[in-house]
């Protein structure tokens, strides 16, 4: 489900709540850092093997995900190199948070607002895959 970061921040840090203020600061601040080297985002609401899914779409559409790879980790992986490694890359995705059992908040960036845009146009598409029928 398409969503926000500001939907993200609403939902892991109300308004309110004790320490609500620094931990919506803190995680504005890092996105900053990230939006920095790639400036086009997009935040869905997803379960663990739509993120999988859509992250196996990115690495065949755009290359390798740029920064620490967690592929070996993955439903659908696509680098079969094991162990800490990273790959650089036009685009990267951050997991934010989980809300709830399988689910929460990813993030996808892009370098290029081309990617981000087929990205977008790609979103009604993501499924749980081919290892989860419906």
């Amino acid at each position: 489900m398409l969503s926000t970061f500001e939907e993200f921040l609403d939902e892991v840090y109300p308004e309110g709540e004790v320490d609500a203020q620094a931990g919506r600061d803190a995680e504005t601040e890092e996105r900053q850092r990230r939006l920095a080297e790639f400036p086009y985002s997009v935040v869905l609401q997803v379960r663990y093997p739509e993120m999988d899914f859509a992250n196996r779409w990115c690495w065949e559409q755009f290359g390798s995900a740029s920064g620490p790879c967690y592929q070996s980790y993955s439903s659908y992986p696509v680098c079969r190199e094991t162990g800490d490694h990273g790959h650089e890359g036009n685009w990267r995705t951050e997991w934010l948070a989980k809300i709830a059992y399988n689910f929460g908040f990813n993030e996808w960036l892009f370098a290029h607002q081309t990617d981000r845009d087929r990205f977008l146009a790609f979103v009604p598409d993501i499924t749980c895959g081919e290892l989860f029928p419906k």
